[in-house]
């Protein structure tokens, strides 16, 4: 196994160029291209997915996943708690496994929206454990305390994650399904459709690095961090928050890149698809320099980012 194969990161992992064969590059360029990828003379309504998409089945899946809450014994906290750690150590391992897994489980419906809600109960209890003790050490107030874990859990987290999943959800659909309209039902029958709640489960797991440095490490390190007048603690702090907004996009990256015909799609013999590049390059090239400039600047401007949560939870 390599030795880097239980590491997080590696220029490997965020930018990965897998060597071919030719000549089964050449053949998998030519299924792939009528299997995965919908052209303009192609038919974009695949027969095992006719079934799969309609509000009908969105529906029926969210009353599962309520059901589930209720019933202990069908809830899946082992798996979860796996996903969480891989998720922490190395996000790819879990995008690998799992949803080749869920490949597996639905038969000719692909469809990689979780239906055990174990994995967003454990998330959004840590967080409100979170809030708990925040709350305690800065605001001891049982009202205050309450008002806390609403803000961390319904604002931070499952409001923040309905607005990007939706973001994400008509951003990639309009790149890689050439039948997509937001108020049209056509596209959900499309091959290359992403379900909104595939999108906001990515959250999910992408917000896992945000709770464990926001949430956990930042109330730990929070009296060092918040020192007047520390360069240290200014330096310490804003990397901090930066470095886990930036692993959050990663760990996202990861997610949608995961999806086949992202990431393992060609338009020619001897050229990668563009789909993942696609995303690599947004992230190089778009979200990683906004937060490297918007980190230098506050450093340079002496603006303590860990200060300014503080006074904006607790003021």
């Amino acid at each position: 196994m390599n030795k880097r194969s239980n590491l997080p990161y590696s220029t490997q992992d965020l930018f990965p160029r897998v060597e071919h064969d030719p000549v089964s590059l050449v053949d998998n360029s030519r299924s792939m291209r009528s299997s995965s990828l919908v052209t303009a003379n192609s038919d974009p309504i695949a027969p095992s997915h006719r079934h799969g998409f309609t509000p009908r089945k969105n529906i029926q899946r969210l009353k599962k996943m309520l059901r589930r809450l209720f019933k202990p014994n069908s809830l899946d906290f082992e798996t979860a708690i796996w996903e969480i750690f891989n998720l922490i150590f190395n996000p790819r391992k879990l995008y690998r496994s799992h949803y080749y897994y869920k490949q597996q489980s639905t038969g000719n419906k692909v469809s990689y929206t979780r239906d055990d809600p174990s994995f967003l109960i454990l998330l959004t209890g840590f967080l409100s454990i979170s809030a708990i003790a925040w709350g305690l050490a800065y605001s001891p107030s049982a009202w205050e305390i309450i008002k806390l874990i609403v803000y961390m859990v319904m604002v931070d987290f499952y409001l923040t994650g309905v607005v990007i999943a939706s973001i994400f959800w008509l951003v990639m659909n309009w790149t890689y399904n050439n039948t997509f309209a937001m108020m049209g039902d056509a596209s959900r029958f499309n091959v290359n459709y992403i379900e909104w709640g595939f999108c906001f489960d990515i959250h999910c797991n992408s917000f896992i690095v945000i709770w464990l440095s926001l949430y956990l490490l930042q109330f730990i390190l929070l009296p060092v961090l918040t020192i007047e007048k520390s360069f240290t603690s200014l330096l310490v702090g804003n990397s901090l928050y930066f470095g886990a907004v930036g692993h959050y996009f990663i760990v996202t990256m990861y997610g949608f890149t995961s999806i086949p015909f992202v990431g393992n799609s060609y338009t020619g013999a001897n050229e990668e698809s563009s789909h993942e590049k696609l995303l690599q390059r947004g992230l190089l090239f778009g979200i990683l320099p906004l937060l490297a400039i918007g980190w230098l600047l506050t450093v340079v401007l002496g603006i303590n980012v860990a200060t300014v949560m503080v006074k904006t939870y607790f003021s």
